[in-house]
């Protein structure tokens, strides 16, 4: 599957409007790999563990592949790539970011399709909405954190904009900060491609 490109979509879970995203990445990217557009397209900070589930299967991300948590030992995320998936007929999947907050994605496979000559990978399609603030107490949190910054007269509304550093606008998707993250994820890709061909 050389040169073939997966064309992803990402939706955080339990949000309304729904907070969602659309990728094409390389269909030999690792989970690991794929860990980073995730990080990247819908705009948190890599700041917490991360895993993913594949039916009943957990792909780790480091500190969370190994025995714990109370769970079985899990498979490392950079042993498992795209491919493998899709030729496992893997259609749905779960991405599972900051264990406290719990902020679950449902990854869907939409396309398999040959890749661009002309285009970079992995890159940005389309979306819509912005990603909740990190730390904001997962989904019931983030909520709260709405009411409280839509209403001036709630009394945790000036606590939460100065917590946040300003105004929010949950509608706003930054798709110009989205598509130079993939940019920078793409270059660093091709670097690691040159060096490991010379």
């Amino acid at each position: 599957m050389t040169d073939a490109v997966v064309r992803l979509k990402i939706v955080l879970t339990d949000t309304e409007p729904p907070i969602w995203r659309r990728v094409e990445v390389p269909a030999e990217m690792t989970l690991k790999d794929l860990h980073a557009v995730i990080q990247a397209a819908m705009g948190w900070d890599d700041a917490h563990l991360y895993q993913f589930h594949v039916g009943r299967e957990t792909i780790a991300g480091p500190g969370m592949d190994g025995e714990g948590f109370g769970m079985p030992r899990a498979i490392g995320a950079g042993r498992v790539r795209l491919d493998d998936l899709a030729a496992r007929g893997v259609k749905r999947f779960a991405y599972v970011y900051d264990m406290g907050d719990s902020w679950e994605h449902r990854l869907q496979i939409e396309k398999l399709l040959p890749a661009e000559p002309a285009a970079s990978y992995p890159r940005f399609i389309d979306g819509a909405q912005r990603c909740p603030p990190e730390d904001v107490g997962g989904i019931p949190g983030f909520y709260e954190f709405l009411d409280a910054i839509a209403d001036p007269k709630h009394p945790d509304h000036e606590d939460r904009l100065e917590w946040y550093g300003g105004p929010f606008d949950p509608s706003k998707l930054d798709a110009d900060r989205i598509r130079k993250a993939m940019a920078r994820i793409a270059a660093r890709r091709k670097r690691a491609k040159s060096k490991a061909t010379r």
